[in-house]
């Protein structure tokens, strides 16, 4: 049996605990946003593609939930 799963991508921004910034693309599956998968997922740990942690880029980095402060999201835009 195939392993599926949905590629729903956000571009968010973690703040974490320790005063680090991490920028990346979060995975959000089948929840239509990011705050709804941030309430109802039970991941501990959530993967960033793309991150760019401390100015490094290209990388994937696992933030482990307890660890964040802050989560800002882009807003797709509106026309």
């Amino acid at each position: 049996m195939k392993d599926e799963w949905k590629r729903n991508f956000r571009s968010v921004t973690f703040r974490l605990s320790d005063g680090t910034t991490v920028t990346g693309k979060l995975n959000i599956g089948e929840y239509a946003v990011v705050s709804d998968f941030l309430k109802h997922s039970r991941h501990q740990f959530l993967v960033l593609s793309d991150a760019e942690p401390c100015g490094s880029e290209g990388n994937v980095v696992i933030v482990n939930r307890d660890e964040i402060t802050c989560v800002e999201m882009k807003l797709p835009s509106v026309k």
